[in-house]
């Protein structure tokens, strides 16, 4: 076993040197490996004669004497015979020249061998040296790490302690500091109109638009309360200040530079150096345009002076034109208030004819582009203002109040069709406005968008569509508050609060839009605005009507789910609070009706007060009577009730009928709770009471019930049917659920003995007189 073991890594270790060495191998035998033509040779079907026909004499003497070992080795003596009498017959001369070359190649492979052994082995021992220096170093390496480390952990807590000694001293000197900033701030605030006076008393106008620009934060926040004083006195020099600034402009005997100078510290005060007292309407007024004569005048004088001087004046008037267009740009985009198409038109035809007188004394500084480029950017910037601006009327049309009348109110309260119709008008004639300022910017100043007439277009466009876009977003914003929110009454409600009334409401107006208000707009904006390009300005899709229509259908849908959702969630809290507060299993015998129901009706009365106001009645309502075997109809009602008179012993017979109930309702045709949704008030009012109907059966059957809690609810069943049933589409699936309720508490009842119907016929009706009295003596009081 151990010889076997030591061949085995012999063999192994043969193979490794083979392969890192190349050819060669240290079995003798396996050099003589056999050629082509002799595999098979120790077979018995070789053929020897085959091969020895095969030789000739251009045949390789190698080959021949290669052969000759493998072919003693196979042991076939026929074959050695003939072998040996090929090699006779070969020349000697020729076997000591192979013998000779043979002999040199050895010596040489040898000599390769001995190298490459020697070679490696060298490197052998050098990667051995390196490998034990390294295993010295790093021994040393750690301890001297070990050491680091702790000097390290010294010097962290050393470093943490000292943190932690200054920590405090350090939060007080930045409280400290803070506390300098701001005494500093409030002592340059306090000395702002010492310091205003001072600088205007010596002229220096620089300095005291500096001096007030930057004190301006702290005025604006504090200016009503400890800094009131100062900002007055402030405001008032800042008035003369401004006020000498525009004597400067008018002022023709001042220099250039000078007034040039007044008009940059208008524009850092924000005021407007351009405008006159009362009137915008036109860009620049008489001393503006004296201002620019001026100005043509001495460059006219400049020249002659200096025929050779263009570029010097063409550079010291640069700064004359940044700071023209950004007065102009000023003008034409203001940061407060609104421009109209009209003094748009007068001020771009003002700017024409001041560029155009310009521009010949100064062709080479591109006057005219930068004119179209102010144009162009005061255009864009009232179209995003006028959408803005509906955008804000339309949301503000949208808030719901005065719901109900106050008692000292001598004016009829506003109905919900009031607010859709103020909603609507907003949307269609706050548009229509849109449209025709657009449409006269474009008319009376078709040469300014010459360029750029398709992409006015694309923006128009692109405005309604993000207009409509943001509506809609602004409504499912709307809906997910009212999810929210739990809704609470409308007295309760501020202007802000999401209503089911309001969520009503946008329903609608969402059918609106997609019905009436988009398609006229697309109307108007095709006719008025032709033309276009496949995407609006600045990336912002063009008006896509079906896309937007296809939005507006599917919000209306989601938000008249969310209002039938809505109210069916307060009904539900009603009926959740009605059945799960008694103790059941204590319940006596039922004598009256429980304020519930009529707390029930009265939420499914004030849902039926709201959709009247918006939505069409529906289909007409039909009352079909069905045997449903899925519930307690009138017939097992009935059966049950004999039984239960009869004895309280029969109650097997009770639970076989509630089994046959359960095994026939499969068969029977299942009540729709959530349908497809209809605009009309029998669908919203019949999903309302369907929902809060599966509600009431749901809590009924979490609860357990003695006799007279059985008998409760079978009361309050029989006194909701008659007015559910007039609200609803189907009378029917309201009397199927409210015999669900029933089933479900017959089953839940350890003593199920029902109530006949004389009695539950007798406190009905004594219930409906009880209430008949109530509403009448109402109106006496409030009279008295």
């Amino acid at each position: 076993m151990v010889v076997k073991e030591q061949d085995e890594k012999s063999n192994n270790l043969r193979e490794l040197l083979s392969s890192f060495y190349g050819s060669g191998s240290s079995d003798s035998e396996s050099r003589f490996e056999p050629p082509d033509a002799l595999q098979g040779i120790d077979l018995p079907n070789f053929d020897s004669d085959r091969y020895i026909s095969s030789l000739d004499q251009h045949t390789p003497i190698s080959a021949t004497l290669f052969s000759f070992p493998f072919v003693l080795k196979c042991c076939r003596v026929d074959f050695v015979l003939v072998l040996y009498t090929q090699l006779v017959k070969t020349p000697l001369d020729r076997l000591r020249d192979r013998h000779v070359e043979m002999a040199a190649e050895i010596k040489t492979l040898d000599s390769d061998i001995q190298f490459l052994v020697y070679e490696n082995y060298n490197k052998f021992i050098s990667a051995t040296d390196t490998i034990r220096r390294m295993k010295e170093n790093v021994s040393g390496m750690e301890l001297e790490m070990d050491q680091l480390l702790k000097m390290v952990t010294i010097v962290r807590g050393e470093s943490d302690g000292v943190n932690a000694s200054l920590c405090k001293r350090r939060e007080r000197i930045e409280e400290l500091n803070r506390t300098r900033s701001l005494l500093r701030q409030i002592q340059f605030a306090f000395s702002l109109p010492h310091r205003l006076r001072k600088c205007i008393n010596t002229e220096n106008y620089v300095g005291a638009a500096k001096y007030y620009y930057g004190s301006l934060p702290i005025l604006k926040a504090y200016g009503q309360s400890s800094f009131r004083k100062c900002k007055e006195e402030s405001d008032a020099i800042i008035s003369t200040l401004i006020k000498r600034l525009q004597a400067k402009i008018k002022d023709r005997s001042v220099l250039l530079p000078a007034r040039a100078q007044a008009v940059s510290l208008l524009q850092q005060l924000k005021h407007p150096a351009l405008e006159t007292s009362t009137s915008r309407k036109e860009l620049h007024t008489e001393d503006e345009k004296d201002f620019i004569q001026e100005f043509l005048d001495e460059s006219v004088k400049f020249r002659e002076i200096f025929p050779n001087g263009e570029d010097h004046l063409l550079h010291i008037s640069t700064e004359f034109f940044d700071d023209y267009f950004k007065t102009v740009n000023l003008s034409l985009q203001p940061d407060s208030g609104e421009m109209l198409a009209a003094e748009l038109n007068i001020s771009f035809r003002q700017l024409l004819l001041d560029v155009s007188r310009m521009n010949e004394l100064f062709p080479r500084a591109n006057l005219l582009d930068r004119a179209s480029e102010a144009v162009e950017n005061a255009v864009r910037k009232h179209v995003t203002k006028q959408f803005n601006c509906l955008n804000i009327r339309i949301k503000a049309s949208l808030r719901i109040t005065d719901l109900s009348r106050k008692p000292d109110s001598q004016q009829p309260p506003k109905t919900l069709k009031a607010f859709l119709e103020i909603a609507q008008k907003t949307i269609i004639d706050g548009s229509l406005e849109v449209l025709q300022d657009l449409k006269e910017l474009l008319v009376k100043s078709k040469s300014y968008f010459a360029r750029w007439a398709d992409e006015y277009t694309d923006l128009v466009q692109g405005g309604f569509q993000e207009l409509f876009t943001n509506l809609i977003d602004h409504f499912g914003f709307l809906c997910a508050q009212s999810v929210e929110t739990p809704p609470q009454s409308d007295e309760s409600q501020s202007a802000q609060t999401v209503t089911p009334s309001l969520i009503l409401l946008l329903s609608l107006l969402s059918i609106y839009l997609y019905q009436t208000a988009v398609p006229q707009i697309t109307e108007l904006v095709g006719t008025w605005f032709p033309g276009g390009g496949a995407m609006g300005s600045e990336g912002r899709p063009a008006f896509v009507p079906s896309e937007i229509c296809r939005f507006l259908n599917t919000t209306g849908e989601k938000l008249l789910q969310q209002y039938v959702d809505v109210q069916a969630r307060n009904c539900s809290v009603v009926v959740r609070k009605a059945v799960n507060t008694p103790n059941w299993l204590e319940y006596k015998e039922p004598s009256n009706i429980r304020s519930f129901s009529d707390l029930l009706l009265q939420e499914v009365g004030r849902i039926q007060a709201d959709v009247q106001q918006l939505l069409p009645l529906g289909p007409t309502r039909a009352y079909r009577h069905k045997i449903t075997f899925g519930s307690v109809g009138p017939s097992q009602s009935a059966s049950v009730r004999q039984d239960g008179h009869r004895s309280a012993s029969n109650l097997p017979k009770v639970r076989s009928q509630l089994l046959e109930r359960d095994v026939a309702r499969p068969l029977t045709e299942k009540v729709e709770i959530f349908t497809k949704v209809e605009y009309n008030q029998l669908w919203v009012i019949s999903t309302v009471v369907k929902m809060t109907l599966k509600t009431f059966e749901e809590c009924v059957r979490l609860q357990t019930f003695n006799r007279g809690g059985y008998q409760q609810i079978q009361l309050e069943c029989h006194y909701l049917r008659e007015p559910l049933q007039n609200l609803v589409d189907d009378a029917t699936v309201v009397e199927v659920m409210l015999d669900e309720v029933c089933s479900a508490a017959l089953e839940r009842c350890r003593d199920p003995v029902p109530l006949d119907t004389v009695a539950l016929d007798r406190l009905v009706q004594a219930k409906k007189a009880k209430t008949e009295s109530a509403e009448e003596e109402a109106p006496a009081q409030i009279g008295a």
